[in-house]
This record gives structure tokens, C-alpha cells and sequence, in this order.
């Protein structure tokens, strides 16, 4: 099958990589060169504009960091629908508003295309070993033809509904991301102010109630380590939080716990933390105590 994939970061170079070995031909296109200069030594086909994937691909993977640049790719001068062929499938992984979503699948279906928002879960790490949860919102019948595909790049796909849906899923998983980052500083502040020691904290939380995925990925990977390069950004994590905030604004739901996180987000990265992992929400609240966990 010919394929296409635009957005080639953190994330979408290594699910990129992945669908390049499962035999298919693949073009790319990326704002950033280098990146297409390695895709394309391993036998990607290496495109100009959008355009020219919409022009030669029969489905489309997309993910990039915001909802203005999906739109400027698919809708945008030169962008995929310039050139799209009837029936192309576009499968958009970035994490965007459920309206924007929408919209940009209306104008999709307007040239006899389809979208799946399809925003995944699960890390770099996910991304390499091909073991993502992918969310997926828009047409079944869609899914269903691109399924095999999707199963190359994760272990649990689900389908949420019509279109937004799957973005409305990921905005719910990350406002509780959001919420369990900062919970987890502060319980770890508050034990050390405490005179009690941070690697035996750890060792009980992971066998009691409080235990998470999120306990076992931000305390011993990153601030025992002291060591916060990104895997992914407090400021994309930021990003995440007020497109979470504005959906419960539009259903007219109070955010409470997720506004105060947020908040914390944000002072995190006004203090030069924004570019490093989203756990080094951690360093704000140590300079408030005046003292660091490890």
C-alpha cells in the first residue's frame, strides 16, 4: 500500500521508521530536513510539499504538535487537499481540539477524502516498539479498512465515536496526566519535608493504593535521576491542559483539580522549565520548600 507521513518528531519519526519496515511505501514530509534525509536513506520516498503526499498516498498519517499547523497541512496552500485522490484515508495522530477535529474532517469529506482523529498514548518508548493506544474518532467503516495499518504502530486501538471523539479521549487521559504530574511533586515534597526517605516512599506507593503509571515513570526515571530531558515537554503537557479546559468549557464543565494543575504548568514553565519533561513540575514546588528531593 502507498503511504505518507507528515510531522517526523519525537514521536512521529519512530512510528514513521515502523511503518517503512512493514514493507509499504512510504513518502514524507517534514518542516526539518535532516530527518527526511534519514527516513529516506532507509528507503523513504522523500516529498516537496503536503501536496505531493496528498498527490501519492493512499492513506495519510499526520501528527504534529498543534491543531493550526494540521489544518495549514491539510487545508493550507500546497497542504493535502490540494492534490488529494478520492478515497484517500488521512489518519491524523496529533492531539487537537474536538472541533477542530470536526472541521477539518468536513473539509476532508468536501474532496471525497476521510479523517480519523487518532491521537496516541503511550511515550517514545511506545512509539519505537510499536506498542501505542491509539484513539480513534470519525467513520468505523474508515477505521476498519485501516486497521491493519494502525496495528503496526500500537497494541490497543479503540474506537470512541464520531469524529472528535478520539481527541476528546486523549484530552481526558492527559487532564488526568496533568493532575497526577503536579500531585505527584507535591506528595514527593511534602514526604521529604517530612523526614522520610524518597526511595522508600516510592517503594511503598508502588504497593499500595496510590500506586500509577505515572508514579513509576516521573519519580525514578526522571527526578531521582535528576534528569528531566524531555520525553515529553512541560509545555506541550501545558498545551494539552487548556485544550482540555476549553472542551470543559464548551460541555459546561467546572475544572477544578485540572485549572490548579495547570497552574502550576504554567509557573513551571514562566520559570524556564517549559522545554524540559513535564516532570520538572517538581523543581517549582522544591524552591517553594526550599528543598529537593533527591
Amino acid at each position: 500500500m502507498k503511504l505518507g507521513f507528515i510531522g517526523l518528531g519525537k514521536m512521529g519519526k519512530p512510528m514513521a521508521v515502523n511503518l517503512l519496515n512493514s514493507s509499504h511505501d512510504l513518502t514524507i514530509w517534514n518542516r526539518s530536513l535532516p530527518v527526511m534525509d534519514e527516513l529516506t536513506a532507509l528507503g523513504a520516498v522523500r516529498a516537496d510539499s503536503p501536496a505531493r503526499v496528498g498527490e501519492l498516498a493512499e492513506v495519510i498519517f499526520l501528527c504534529l504538535p498543534t491543531g493550526q499547523e494540521v489544518a495549514e497541512v491539510v487545508c493550507g496552500k500546497n497542504g493535502i487537499l490540494d492534490s488529494v485522490q478520492p478515497g484517500t484515508v488521512i489518519v491524523d495522530h496529533s492531539t487537537i481540539s474536538p472541533a477542530e477535529s470536526k472541521s477539518i474532517c468536513g473539509e476532508c469529506r468536501l474532496k471525497g477524502a476521510e479523517y480519523l482523529d487518532a491521537p496516541v498514548s503511550g511515550g517514545v518508548t511506545g512509539a519505537q516498539n510499536g506498542t501505542l493506544s491509539i484513539m480513534v474518532g470519525g467513520d468505523e467503516s474508515t477505521l476498519k479498512r485501516v486497521r491493519v495499518l494502525l496495528e503496526i504502530l500500537g497494541q490497543n486501538i479503540y474506537y470512541m465515536g464520531e469524529s472528535g471523539s478520539g481527541n476528546a479521549m486523549k484530552l481526558v487521559n492527559n487532564l488526568l496526566v496533568g493532575v497526577a504530574n503536579a500531585a505527584l511533586a507535591e506528595a514527593f515534597v511534602l514526604a521529604v519535608k517530612s523526614g522520610l526517605d524518597p526511595h522508600q516512599v516510592l517503594d511503598v506507593l508502588s504497593n499500595a493504593t496510590a500506586d500509577s503509571m505515572m508514579l513509576r515513570r516521573n519519580i525514578p526515571n526522571f527526578v531521582f535521576k535528576r534528569d528531566f530531558k524531555p520525553a515529553f515537554t512541560l509545555d506541550m503537557l501545558n498545551k494539552d491542559m487548556a485544550l482540555a479546559e476549553n472542551l470543559a468549557r464548551d460541555q459546561g464543565v467546572r475544572l477544578l483539580l485540572g485549572a490548579l494543575a495547570h497552574q502550576v504548568g504554567r509557573e513551571a514553565s514562566i520559570c524556564g522549565f517549559g522545554g524540559e519533561d513535564m516532570s520538572a513540575v517538581t523543581k517549582v514546588l522544591e524552591n517553594l520548600t526550599k528543598i529537593e528531593i533527591l
